[in-house]
């Protein structure tokens, strides 16, 4: 069963990546994390290990200006999902609202699978 001490540990990653601390965000993924993001992203794809999953994270943080984020987490099963609503303006001027489902999974205090979903 999932613990709140995963929950916190996903959260604190998602604190991390709004800040642009993204080494702090990559710091609980395991060596061979699988991260899947969904096929209508512009950066859609599987990314495997924390390198992979740095340079992503780096890219996505990146292409915004400004960014207001809400999210709410709740244990499934032995995963950690966060409903997460973004909004802001992207680097081009573009007002933009994206609406997932992320889906981790934890083991051992770490990261070892992603999975995120629109809504």
């Amino acid at each position: 069963m999932t613990s709140q001490d995963d929950v916190a540990l996903v959260l604190g990653a998602y604190e991390a990546w709004e800040r642009g601390d993204i080494d702090a965000a990559v710091a609980p993924m395991h060596p061979d994390i699988v991260w899947i993001e969904p096929e209508e992203f512009p950066m859609r794809g599987e990314r495997r290990g924390p390198a992979a999953v740095h340079e992503y994270l780096d890219a996505s943080r990146k292409g915004w200006r400004e960014m207001r984020s809400q999210r709410r987490a709740s244990v499934v099963g032995d995963t950690v999902e966060i409903a997460h609503h973004l909004e802001g303006v992207l680097l081009d001027g573009t007002p933009n609202t994206v609406d997932v489902v992320d889906v981790f999974t934890v083991r051992d205090g770490q990261v070892v699978r992603m999975e995120a979903y629109c809504r």
